[in-house]
């Protein structure tokens, strides 16, 4: 049955790399059905002073699905709406600050935004949503990003050099999908 859904990762864990997958969500092969994003955003808690390179976030599409992660629920906005088995939301947790590790190729960067660098740690610092598709696509049906069978869309971190990514800072993506 066609529906709109939403889904959040758990808290993720950067992971003092260079590079980290956050989020996929997968309209696999043979898939009935077209996923049209409406909105996909990441929040970001830094808590170490960064005096690096900020870490850089990339929406990218990918042919396939991705492996390890863990599959997130999907929750309905309508609750006699079900989601198709064929669409898989996957987080880089698997609890709260535990890691779990998400394979996937991202292919070319559709979307990209800056995070945030604490020069110093004083006070308390508010992070706001990044978007991780233009605004366009949460907006009326002004634009629509879908997913056809077998492609997907990973969110990742790219840093450039671990200590862009430490191990202290934490990462929250939420998307909203219709499903027809």
């Amino acid at each position: 049955m066609a529906g709109t859904f939403i889904t959040t990762t758990f808290r993720v864990p950067g992971n003092a790399g260079v590079a980290q997958n956050l989020f996929t969500l997968e309209n696999i092969t043979g898939s009935p059905v077209v996923v049209t994003l409406r909105r996909l955003v990441m929040m970001m808690d830094t808590t170490a002073v960064l005096t690096a390179v900020m870490p850089q976030f990339k929406c990218s599409r990918f042919v396939g699905a991705a492996t390890g992660g863990t599959a997130m629920t999907k929750g309905q906005f309508d609750s006699v709406a079900a989601s198709n088995a064929a669409v898989t939301a996957r987080g880089g947790a698997s609890a709260d600050g535990t890691a779990a590790a998400i394979t996937a190729t991202p292919g070319v960067a559709l979307w990209q935004q800056f995070g945030m660098r604490m020069h110093t740690v004083v006070g308390q610092v508010i992070s706001g949503e990044c978007d991780m598709l233009p605004a366009l696509v949460a907006d009326s049906g002004l634009a629509s990003f879908k997913l056809a069978a077998n492609e997907s869309l990973v969110v990742h971190v790219v840093a450039a050099a671990g200590t862009s990514n430490p191990a202290t800072n934490h990462y929250i993506v939420n998307a909203v999908w219709e499903e027809a």
